[in-house]
């Protein structure tokens, strides 16, 4: 079936590398690209690939004339003590990296899919599966590896692709804003990702075609530098670069937001985490393995031979090491953080430093002793070949290792469909819908006591909506500790829609009159609203974003009961009269709305969201002009003037930002909006000779009225604040200082270019 020789193809060592490669790197490092470099992290990201091929240059040449193993080669160029020391630093370096994966994988497993589980239990059954692995050798691992790749792979770019719809590139801009520091220390990270290629001097021995190691090395870092630099856009323009900075995970983030249409994959996230599992669960088998060959050369040198079950006994001994190691960085943060800074700043230089030290001053050995060493190696392994031989005859052993090989694929395979399901079972669960916030003691009491509701575990998975009464919501420091407390939990998912009301109580009277929970009546309310797209409606993930951000302007829907709207509501959102700039008649029509039942809850205004906090209600004329400017809205239907009723379709509105001199030679800072797209005229008459020119301008006239009744607010409909990195760099640095000043310094200018279709 397959061929016994403990050798690898150059296929398999690609595979292998991309394992490594990837697991630890996309987990960590768009964390410290983004707190480092920000948006230039991509630079980085392109200058440490750059660094690993000239690297990998390096080792080509090196590989070349080594004539044994790396170990034996680093004691043959530096002298047999100075060897054994090098040696007992990869030692080090690769328990301590062991440990940390296995620490950094028994804590993703907790957070994402077995909660309430000792962690320690879970860090012993992640062991166990790395002993069996063990078991099967590298040719075995490696198999594993090459069967199941794409079965990985395939998903992790389907949910990338996914998650290209929800980007904003505004998020990626402005670029070369990080000093050379800053640029050097994301690239140093990146470095440290790609430290692990070094490896390849220790898979010499064990690749069957050896010059195909390096080159197996350059498409795993081309194919995971690729994958580094989308994931890194896509998080950037998903999140900021500042909220991405604060993220533990953000790719396990990024695959809760993630909506596959056709609805036949709920639990993304879940789905996703298999993917680290087996990538971390492949380096730290590597990070084992290494340790263990070197732990054998040892033992050889002493006069032992391992062979068998007492390389298994050596494995478990180090397994058991990294047991202990790893308990010891759960419980002590200080060791954590020591261990962490020894892989980062000492670990890193040294696997990088030591092949480019041999290079330049390692000590040549004396050539009749290199000749009687390497026949002392041949005749050795000749023996291990001759005994291999018979090994291979022996169909009994040989079928063991194919099983192995054979449970090992299959518990991986069956570990991409894990669901991340609780211990608790359904019926002694309790799923709610809606989450509704009063006030800070009411959060605190609700969310300490959030586990259980009477006898029931609570499961907040299903939660479709946030409703946070605005009294509270208009306190910044305590709705900063709500969302701060209810992001680390993460309980709740992110994208909950969050809305606002007077009294939460109020809406609740109102669950007896619907024919469905209240919380999922107000998700229709949302999802169901003719014409608007639902990116337009902010969820409890955007919030967590802005808290670090403070880019956008969002509008949170008010929800009241329809004809008894509170007091406060009507206060906010009193409206100038803005008939006048638009036609000639005094008295201004009730709009055409769409048929309400009374009684039940409707969105009747919007509160405003301003750069991470509350600002204050506008009522829904200017929300949906907001929408509109934004490209929320699929449809626009406005008045134009008394029995005047327009729809625009599929428009296009273009926000540019420009400098304008005026009257006196002072200058005015104008965002203009460009608005293309199809109009047709739902009622009224217009005179067909004037019609184009008469309903561009007298929709420009309503439109810059409304913009400018929200500037009266400081509201910008426009949202142009969040381009200002892409669109113009001067007025973005201008207002990173004073961004409260950018509302009251610029006015809004529309531009309609509508094509009017023929009655």
């Amino acid at each position: 079936m397959f061929s016994e020789n403990n050798q690898i193809s150059g296929r398999q060592v690609f595979r292998l590398l991309t394992y490594d490669f990837l697991g630890m790197g996309t987990l960590l490092l768009p964390t410290m690209l983004a707190d480092t470099a920000g948006r230039d992290g991509i630079f980085c990201i392109l200058a440490g690939i750059l660094s690993t091929f000239l690297y990998l240059k390096l080792l080509r040449y090196l590989l070349k004339g080594m004539k044994t193993s790396y170990p034996d080669f680093l004691k043959q160029k530096c002298g047999k003590i100075c060897g054994y020391v090098l040696w007992g630093g990869y030692f080090l370096y690769f328990i301590l990296m062991a440990s940390y994966t296995a620490y950094l994988f028994s804590t993703l497993m907790l957070n994402g899919l077995v909660e309430n589980v000792s962690f320690y239990l879970v860090l012993m059954l992640i062991l166990l599966l790395a002993f069996y692995g063990m078991a099967g050798g590298i040719e075995g691992r490696a198999r594993v590896y090459e069967i199941l790749f794409w079965f990985l792979m395939i998903p992790l770019f389907l949910m990338l692709f996914a998650a290209c719809r929800e980007v904003k590139p505004a998020y990626w801009s402005p670029v070369f804003v990080a000093d050379g520091k800053e640029v050097l220390s994301g690239s140093y990270y990146v470095l440290f990702c790609y430290s692990m290629v070094s490896i390849v001097l220790f898979l010499k021995e064990y690749v069957a075609d050896r010059r195909k190691c390096v080159g197996a090395a350059e498409k795993a870092v081309w194919f995971s530098g690729g994958v580094f630099a989308v994931l890194y856009l896509i998080l950037i323009g998903l999140f900021g670069a500042e909220a991405l900075a604060q993220m533990k995970f953000p790719a396990v983030t990024m695959m809760s937001r993630v909506q596959i249409t056709g609805g036949f994959l709920k639990r993304t996230d879940a789905f996703m985490f298999s993917i680290w599992f087996f990538t971390l669960y492949a380096m730290l088998n590597s990070m084992v393995f290494y340790s263990g060959n070197l732990a054998a050369k040892v033992i050889r040198d002493c006069g032992g031979y391992l062979e068998g079950k007492k390389r298994m006994l050596t494995y478990l001994i180090l397994l058991l090491l990294v047991y202990g190691v790893t308990v010891l960085l759960y419980r002590n943060q200080q060791f954590l953080d020591r261990v962490t800074f020894l892989l980062w700043r000492i670990g890193t230089p040294f696997v990088v430093g030591v092949p480019l030290l041999l290079c330049v001053f390692g000590k040549m050995p004396n050539r009749g002793m290199e000749e009687r060493r390497t026949e002392k190696c041949r005749t050795k392994k000749h023996g291990v070949e001759v005994c291999g031989k018979k090994e291979n005859r022996d169909e009994g052993k040989k079928c063991k290792k194919n099983v192995r090989v054979l449970v090992l694929v299959c518990f991986l395979f069956g570990c991409l469909f894990l669901q991340g399901c609780n211990v608790a079972e359904l019926e002694d669960k309790a799923f709610p819908v809606l989450l509704n916030i009063r006030d800070q003691d009411d959060f605190q009491n609700v969310w300490l006591n959030h586990e259980y509701a009477g006898n029931k575990k609570v499961d907040y998975n299903h939660l479709k909506v946030v409703l946070i009464e605005r009294s509270f919501l208009e306190k910044e420091a305590e709705v900063e500790d709500m969302l701060s407390m209810l992001e680390q939990e993460k309980e709740v998912p992110w994208n909950a829609y969050v809305m606002t009301t007077e009294s939460c109580d109020r809406l609740a009277q109102t669950e007896g009159e619907l024919d469905v929970l209240l919380g999922n009546y107000l998700e229709e309310l949302l999802e169901n609203t003719s014409g608007i797209d639902q990116k337009a409606y902010p969820t409890l993930g955007m919030l967590y974003e802005e808290r670090a951000n403070h880019l956008e302007t969002l509008y949170i829907p008010f929800v009241d009961i329809e004809g008894e709207q509170s007091g406060a509501v009507e206060d906010d959102t009193e409206k100038e009269e803005q008939s006048a700039t638009v036609w000639d008649d005094t008295e201004k029509e009730e709009e055409e709305q769409q048929p309400v039942m009374t009684g039940k809850p409707q969105i009747t205004a919007y509160e405003v969201w301003k750069r991470g906090r509350a600002a204050g209600l506008v009522d829904t004329d200017t929300a949906r002009a907001a929408f509109f400017t934004q490209n929320f809205a699929d449809d626009y239907t406005l008045q134009l003037a008394p029995e005047l009723y327009v729809k625009v379709d599929a428009a296009s509105c273009r926000v540019k930002e420009i400098e304008k001199i005026g009257a006196g030679g002072l200058t005015g800072q104008i965002v203009t909006v460009t608005v293309t797209g199809e109009g047709e005229i739902l009622s009224g008459t217009v005179s067909a000779s004037e019609k184009e020119q008469l309903l561009n301008t007298r929709m420009e006239d309503y439109l810059n009225a409304a913009a400018t009744h929200a500037l009266e607010k400081e509201t910008d409909i426009t949202n142009s604040y969040r381009n200002l990195g892409a669109d113009n760099r001067t007025w973005y640095f201008k207002y990173q200082n004073t961004p409260a000043a950018y509302e009251k310094d610029i006015k809004i200018q529309y531009l309609v270019k509508i094509n009017w279709k023929s009655e």
